[in-house]
């Protein structure tokens, strides 16, 4: 009996612990490495959205040079985050992201940074394996 609910008190630990990194039981997107693709354009509307944790989100949407449609759902990061780095996105500015497509909660498609660059000038928004730094 005690062996049981010593693995049992594991499983739930070691699950407590994998959520808090967003990769089991929670609704973040996941970020797939491998999948990394640039895009670079012009932002057309900027939005400050909560997200799966419920900071508030910068959103944009890109209309990307080398292309006619639209990227509508791009996650950059939080307003927070992007003030602390005096990194301020507004619509006309020209970007370059280095991210990859996800799926949000709701199953439609978002575009997630890792890397967005500005007038020469680069911010990091997630590590080197895709997690978040905010």
């Amino acid at each position: 009996m005690r062996t049981t609910m010593r693995v049992g008190i594991l499983g739930l630990a070691l699950a407590a612990s994998a959520a808090a990194f967003g990769q089991v039981g929670t609704s973040a997107p996941l970020y797939d490495l491998k999948s990394e693709v640039a895009l670079t354009g012009k932002v057309m509307s900027l939005k400050t959205i909560p997200d799966w944790m419920g900071n508030d989100g910068v959103n944009i949407a890109l209309q990307p040079s080398d292309a006619a449609a639209l990227a509508p759902h791009i996650d950059v990061a939080t307003a927070e985050f992007l003030r602390t780095y005096d990194f301020p996105i507004a619509v006309g500015d020209d970007l370059t992201l280095t991210g990859c497509w996800s799926r949000s909660a709701d199953g439609s498609r978002v575009f997630l940074v890792h890397e967005l660059t500005k007038k020469r000038v680069k911010l990091m928004v997630r590590d080197l394996t895709g997690r978040p730094l905010w």
